[in-house]
């Protein structure tokens, strides 16, 4: 993934959670399995699990573009738990 593509795919999952109130392993082990067979997150788990490292990397804000009632931490925090879930689920079918 280059340059800044990994800042919309992180945005995707943002704006997946803006009516979801809590941050929690449910959530994170339901948006995985929508991931790994390419429900409602169209470009494929290799890119979400892709863009997740990059975003934990990523020493700026990550909530900025788009409004959501979940603060940074608890959306860094949810990323982690979101990326492990995702990777439990490796092998995906493409």
């Amino acid at each position: 993934m280059s340059g800044d593509d990994w800042k919309s795919i992180i945005n995707q999952i943002l704006y997946g959670l803006m009516f979801t109130p809590q941050l929690d392993d449910s959530t994170a082990e339901q948006m995985a399995a929508a991931m790994a067979e390419w429900r409602y997150f169209g470009a494929g788990p290799d890119v979400y699990a892709d863009a997740i490292v990059q975003a934990r990397r990523y020493d700026g804000p990550l909530t900025d573009e788009i409004e959501t009632p979940h603060g940074e931490a608890a959306f860094r925090e949810f990323l982690g738990r979101l990326g492990a879930s995702l990777e439990a689920l490796r092998p995906w079918s493409a």
